[in-house]
């Protein structure tokens, strides 16, 4: 199998004029612009490459149908690789004091399986050294073990980067499990052990053996003593959330499942201790709490995951760079910042607090905090807003106006609220669970007093009460909805959609009004080339120079160009001469090189600047030169994403109501997406600010909106709106806050996510219908008289195998 091809699930039926392909790295289905394009962006193309000029391309065999997210920029934030740097050299003095080895625990973007390590692995051998490597995959969590000056560990760790898994520092919080996925793990599978021990001690009494013997006897205390430990140690999570809902008198589907075990242990026991075998039924205690451990487990993996492999390739800024009186650098965490501090901002690096630019002039990228897509440039002394990403190829400094505690970016930063149990209870409390149990219960109760009132005795009417609280088992709620979840995300993480919180679905039920952010939602994060053709007419030097001039650059202009180059001609084939003259910046005109050997200067930027003279109307293009000779000018343009125009025509056309909710100072060019997209101009807000957003929401039936943003300005938003959604941008400020997350460079994630949910909702009304007929039947079993613990025994796996069987087709 050639390693440039994958085998992957068949996009969906478009119209002609457009082609889908799967990108040949992340597999990810993206709209192509070029007959000969197979790579969604430029940093799956770079990394395709490497891999396969490195001999690696077994790794798209063993990968197979998996989907990774789509790679990142190949030049690494300096400013990260530099932490980075001081936690290896931390970690290598501290081993030359204890005379242990160096460890170093990574997350790593995309590290999702065993295609994987087997990539991470051959890597290795390239750089010797390391005495053990430990990678987790369900965590994305890498630890690497070495001797001192043994291994070159930043090495390697670059060399991670250019292939896709982009390493970070795993906080010792983050090494472990979580605390809750842990335990119940293994209650789950201390349960599994005690329920096939009671399986097996109750079977032979089903075959045919003799009741009343002491063999008999004895294995009914053994079943009794194992069904009393699985209700002990996998009973025990149900009842103290049960006990929790009722505290906050709410039904949560705990409750039923904890009366059913609850009744069926006690009328077990009691039949126990009074001889009567027709209510003994402690293999389905055993059974029962396994399986709704085993559903409770799956809910809760299935969201762990998503949220990991999200979190694993997120940027988490938690500190910067501090100078004191002497020019010493010292890393400090954000929560120290003073006023006063003097910062230095790497390149691409975020100012923490309202700062005053020390440093010469230099360009501030405000899209982030605004939608502003430009570079503005900031004189020394100007005031930086907080949140402002550095736009220059070097450092600068900054005075901090103010301390980081109670700042715009601290309120933005905390940690967003992911419990799983407060999103779990809310979606869990529903009016047909509540009728549910209240129906169990009546019917119950009503069946054990007819009995007793036809002279049938306590006994029988005990056994009809408990027959029915048993067989009634909430098995479409409790095992087959955690099955069709987990499949429901598992095909929209194929197509580049990640669920964050269970309660989005009962709160997308209502959404009638999509609100979105523009800059790097509804158009693309970076610039797109409008003209080819300027490209492809270079020749080789001129395009080896123009690698050079964007190589690492974070201007947009500068990514742009980076970004067609590689997607169009992969990665220079060529390393860069040891010598070669380094790429200056001229603040507000461009980059340029002057080359050693021939005194050739080559220039990108304005048109004054690059080719003096030059009298061409080129209407704000990025010029290239060549001693001041215009070699080509590029024009480029805030295109909005692959599909938006046809996602948005679709939405329409099935009732949402549409709005854009823009912080563009620029009405103009806000109108100008508006006018591409098709909405109407009453429907179009530009220049609002992060409160105004979130007021324009809350006037207009948050409980019913959609809000889908990507920036820092968009925070008060997201807490208004009844559902967001984002763009996965790598910032974890941000995309925790999202309920969902979407990767890839089209806009097709919001008409996934609510065809998902329409269709979820749809089995989800066979499911309970089937829970209905079966629970019918079987209570009309019980109240006939006719139930007995084999029966049950057979009924309740077999209504569990019908609900996921069910569940499976979603």
């Amino acid at each position: 199998m050639s390693a440039a091809t994958r085998t992957l699930p068949a996009p969906p039926v478009r119209g002609a004029e457009d082609e889908v392909r799967s990108c040949d790295h992340c597999g990810n289905r993206f709209q192509t612009r070029f007959a000969e394009e197979r790579f969604c962006c430029a940093g799956c193309r770079a990394v395709h490459d490497l891999i396969q000029a490195g001999g690696l391309g077994s790794f798209y065999e063993l990968l197979g149908r998996r989907i990774l997210q789509p790679a990142t920029d190949p030049d690494p934030d300096p400013d990260q690789f530099e932490e980075l740097a001081e936690a290896i050299a931390a970690a290598e003095e501290h081993a030359r004091g204890s005379r242990a080895p160096a460890k170093i625990s990574l997350r790593l973007g995309n590290l999702s399986c065993t295609a994987c390590l087997w990539l991470i692995d051959h890597l290795l051998r390239l750089y010797p050294g390391v005495l053990r490597r430990n990678g987790d995959t369900s965590r994305s969590v890498l630890t690497l073990w070495w001797n001192p000056g043994e291994f070159a560990a930043m090495d390697f760790l670059r060399e991670l980067h250019r292939h896709g898994y982009p390493p970070s520092l795993c906080r010792p919080e983050e090494e472990e499990a979580p605390q809750e996925s842990r335990a119940l793990l293994t209650r789950l599978g201390v349960t599994a052990g005690l329920a096939m021990n009671t399986m097996a001690f109750t079977l032979p009494s089903y075959l045919g053996l003799e009741q009343g013997s002491e063999l008999s006897r004895l294995f009914t205390l053994v079943a009794f003593a194992s069904a009393t430990l699985a209700l002990a140690v996998g009973g025990s999570y149900f009842f103290q959330r049960a006990l929790s809902s009722l505290r906050l008198r709410a039904l949560h589907m705990d409750v039923p499942i904890s009366l059913g075990l609850v009744a069926a242990w006690l009328g077990s026991t009691g039949g126990l201790l009074f001889g009567v075998e027709g209510m003994l039924y402690f293999d389905f205690v055993a059974i029962f709490a396994f399986l709704m451990l085993s559903g409770r487990y799956l809910h809760l993996r299935l969201l762990d995951r998503n949220r990991r492999q999200l979190h694993a390739g997120e940027r988490e800024i938690s500190t910067t760079l501090r100078l004191d009186a002497s020019g010493r650098r010292e890393r400090i965490s954000l929560a120290r910042v003073e006023a006063g501090d003097r910062l230095e901002i790497a390149p691409g690096g975020m100012v923490p607090v309202e700062a005053e630019l020390a440093s010469p002039a230099a360009p501030f990228l405000l899209d982030w905090i605004n939608g502003e897509p430009e570079p503005v440039p900031h004189l020394t002394g100007q005031t930086i807003p907080a949140g402002a990403r550095n736009g220059s190829s070097a450092p600068v400094l900054a005075t901090a106006r103010h301390a980081y505690a109670g700042s715009f970016l601290e309120r933005l930063f905390a940690p967003a609220d992911d419990d799983f149990e407060t999103h779990s209870a809310a979606a869990s409390t529903h009016p047909v669970r509540k009728f549910y149990l209240v129906t169990v219960l009546l019917a119950a109760f009503g069946g054990a007093a007819a009995w007793l009132v036809a002279g049938k005795g306590i006994a029988p009417s005990l056994q009809v009460f408990i027959s029915i609280l048993v067989v009634s088992c909430p098995c479409a709620l409790g095992l087959a909805l955690p099955l069709l979840d987990e499949i429901v995300l598992a095909k929209l993480r194929r197509h580049g959609v990640f669920i964050r919180r269970h309660s989005l679905w009962l709160r997308l039920r209502h959404v009638t009004r999509l609100d979105f952010d523009k800059t790097g939602t509804l158009t693309e994060p970076v610039k797109r080339l409008l003209y080819p053709d300027a490209l492809t007419a270079l020749d080789e030097p001129s395009r080896r120079a123009l690698r050079r001039l964007v190589a690492g650059n974070t201007h947009p202009v500068g990514r742009a160009l980076r970004d067609v180059v590689v997607e169009r001609y992969g990665l220079e084939t060529s390393s860069p001469e040891p010598d070669a003259p380094p790429v200056e910046e001229v603040p507000g005109s461009g980059v340029f090189f002057v080359e050693a050997d021939t005194g050739i200067t080559w220039r990108l930027g304005r048109g004054e600047w690059a080719c003096p003279g030059d009298d061409g109307d080129a209407g704000g293009a990025c010029f290239l030169s060549r001693d001041g000779v215009r070699l080509a000018a590029f024009h480029l343009e805030e295109a909005v994403r692959d599909g938006a125009v046809e996602q948005l025509r679709a939405l329409r056309r099935r009732g949402y109501r549409l709005r854009i909710l823009s912080g563009d100072p620029d009405a103009a060019r806000v109108a100008v997406t508006a006018a591409k997209l098709g909405l109407a101009e009453e429907d179009v807000h530009a220049g609002l600010s992060p409160a105004e957003k979130a007021a324009r929401i809350a006037a207009d039936a948050p409980s019913e909106t959609l809000f889908v943003g990507d920036g820092g300005n968009d925070g008060p938003a997201f807490e208004t709106a009844a559902v967001t959604g984002s763009p996965a941008t790598g910032i974890r400020a941000i995309e925790t806050r999202a309920d969902f997350v979407f990767t890839g460079r089209g806009f097709h994630a919001i008409a996934l996510l609510l065809d998902a949910a329409r269709r979820r909702r749809h089995f989800v009304r066979r499911l309970f219908a089937a829970a209905l007929v079966y629970n019918i039947g079987a209570i009309t079993l019980c109240l006939a008289g006719w139930m007995n613990p084999l029966l049950a025994a057979i009924l309740m796996p077999l209504s569990s195998l019908v609900t996921t069987a069910m569940a499976s087709r979603v």
